[in-house]
């Protein structure tokens, strides 16, 4: 009897060998994502899990195994940099706006089929949050989709702590409609301006709440410390603003909006202050504060000088995001760009940008090849590596789901 193709497909994926191997890929055409942009009939060395070499004709030590890989594309592998995969729906702690203390590791279940999907679609490496029903929602985390490896080996435990923040309806929805603060955008704001106040008075100690106390007054000095990022779920503009102006008052630093829907009307703001859009291609109208919404969002805020990243907040696009790049082709951005949205930019974001992101010597061996132009509809992963590792093969996952 068969088993259910994700089934035989996270099978497949977890029988392939466990050590790195070395290797180079000959005559790909590789699109590096770094200075070097887009490299006809390239060369690329990956030895002890990391990229030795790109280039052409690249001499390597002999008894070093080689793919041909003539007629293919290679890119660095995706980054996606807003996901809640493998999360099972557990991700919003709705009982109180403030819960930095809580960590969405806690929840991730790596045999979910869900990992299995993204690494066919080419995503390497994802930052997963918590939800947006809070003002602070936790601790995300980074991990690569090492399919059939445990928890502690999917985690990249040296990138930088990543803690949700949230403004807008999700939060005075939540919490709001339960007759609690915060019930409007000026509650929003000056919920969180009381509550780092809190960290400077004399009940610092529990910031107000005593269910809670040192830990979540310590994520938040992590904060303050530069230690932490703050990734902001925001799509109003004057939302934006706000946070902008509580994040200097507070102390800390903002890595990211989320969404984002209408950042490209405050571009200059956001380009000042450092702070990158993580947005969809040309997903809008979602709801009332959407509807401003653009799909010329990211070649705008690119012209004003913003960094840009594409994400998913969705299982479904994060197994196609080279198809969300391509669609930010369509409405301005450069291929070079848009490839950046989902690679090297993506992976700032992460703040791991001197690792991941880009086709360069030194960098991990995150490698996806592709049978066609990845900004064709048509395109597939054929093969996908994480460290130098092979996770993927889509002739062995065909053969396996095969009827």
């Amino acid at each position: 009897m068969r088993l259910p193709a994700a089934a035989a497909l996270l099978l497949a994926l977890a029988a392939l060998p466990a050590a790195a191997q070395d290797l180079v890929l000959r005559g790909a055409t590789v699109m590096t994502a770094g200075d070097a942009g887009t490299l006809d009939g390239a060369d690329v060395w990956v030895r002890d899990g990391r990229i030795a070499g790109v280039g052409t004709a690249l001499a390597v030590p002999a008894g070093t195994a080689e793919l041909d890989a003539r007629g293919r594309w290679l890119t660095p592998g995706i980054v996606d940099p807003h996901s809640h995969l493998a999360t099972g729906g557990h991700n919003n702690e709705t009982t109180s706006p403030f819960t930095p203390e809580v960590r969405i590791v806690d929840t991730i279940d790596p045999r979910d089929r869900e990992f299995a999907l993204a690494i066919a679609g080419g995503t390497t490496t994802q930052l997963i949050l918590p939800g947006s029903a809070n003002l602070i929602g936790g601790q995300g985390v980074v991990v690569k989709n090492r399919v059939g490896e445990p928890l502690e080996r999917m985690v990249v435990a040296d990138a930088p702590m990543a803690v949700k923040f949230a403004i807008g309806e999700n939060p005075i929805r939540t919490h709001g409609g339960k007759g609690r603060t915060p019930a409007s955008r000026m509650g929003s704001a000056a919920a969180l301006r009381e509550r780092f106040a809190a960290l400077r008075g004399p009940d610092a100690r529990d910031g107000g709440d005593e269910r809670r106390g040192s830990e979540a007054d310590r994520i938040l000095r992590e904060l303050q410390a530069g230690r932490a990022y703050a990734h902001i779920h925001a799509y109003r503009a004057g939302e934006m603003e706000s946070l902008i102006a509580i994040a200097r008052e507070a102390g800390f630093t903002i890595r990211a909006f989320h969404h984002a829907t209408e950042a490209y009307k405050i571009g200059p703001q956001l380009a000042q202050a450092g702070i990158a859009a993580v947005v969809w291609s040309d997903w809008f109208g979602v709801k009332a504060e959407a509807w401003d919404a653009i799909p010329w969002n990211a070649p705008m805020l690119l012209e004003q000088g913003v960094r840009v990243a594409l994400h998913s907040d969705s299982v479904d696009i994060t197994r196609r995001m080279h198809q969300e790049a391509a669609k930010a082709v369509r409405y301005g951005a450069t291929r070079e760009q848009a490839l950046r949205m989902i690679t090297r930019d993506a992976a700032w974001v992460l703040g791991l940008e001197d690792r991941l992101g880009s086709i360069e010597t030194g960098k991990d061996a995150d490698l996806v090849l592709w049978d066609a132009d990845p900004f064709s509809a048509a395109a597939r992963v054929e093969q996908v590596y994480i460290d130098g590792r092979r996770y993927f093969d889509r002739a062995a996952a065909d053969a396996e789901g095969a009827p």
